[in-house]
């Protein structure tokens, strides 16, 4: 079934166009008016997102990664979807926007969006020092910690909302040969491995 479905959401991909629209969140989802199984994904600007599709417990049915260059919509079509809950999510750089998708008697209803704001860390590494750089450092406390590759943890600590964190570390004196940064906000982690050699 699950391959099914994805071949018949492929094949329901019925139209790319351009489109002018006012939306906070830059993408969105919505029940399409013409057609009553299907879906329209609107995009406000150029950006890269990805939209997954998962189906009863939370297997993938569709993941697409969409590049958009300009405003535009794509219409997905749900025919071949049989009744049920569905969730679409859709992810940029920072925010995750979770829809849900129930499909019933022919007619597709979707959720209010809930919209979680995604933090990724940038590392940099010259010579010695690993910078660690979070522009848009989500409300709430940060808890950064290192670990080498002995899962020995070798820093941790907690900062207090800021919004921009910006940290240095020498690891001119450690003889680990890589260490492993874990981030924590909320209910987010990132983790990231970087070699020493």
């Amino acid at each position: 079934m699950k391959n099914f479905l994805k071949i018949g959401l492929l094949a329901g991909i019925l139209l790319s166009s351009s489109v002018v629209f006012a939306n906070e969140d830059n993408f969105s989802l919505k029940a399409n008016a013409k057609n009553e199984k299907s879906i329209v994904f609107l995009i406000s600007e150029a950006q890269d997102i990805n939209i997954s599709i998962y189906g009863d417990n939370y297997e993938l049915i569709y993941d697409q990664k969409i590049h958009a260059l300009k405003p535009s919509t794509k219409v997905y079509n749900l025919e071949d979807f049989p009744d049920g809950n569905y969730i679409v999510e859709l992810e940029n750089e920072t925010k995750l926007i979770k829809y849900n998708v129930t499909i019933e008697n022919g007619k597709t209803l979707v959720s209010e969006p809930i919209t979680t704001e995604l933090f990724k860390p940038v590392f940099t590494k010259e010579n010695k020092t690993i910078t660690l750089n979070m522009e848009n450092t989500p409300s709430g406390d940060v808890e950064v910690k290192i670990l080498n590759e002995y899962n020995d943890e070798l820093y941790a600590k907690v900062f207090t909302a800021k919004s921009k964190l910006v940290k240095k570390f020498n690891v001119d004196k450690t003889d680990a040969k890589e260490l492993t940064f874990i981030v924590k906000s909320k209910n987010q982690e990132f983790v990231k491995t970087i070699s020493l050699n």
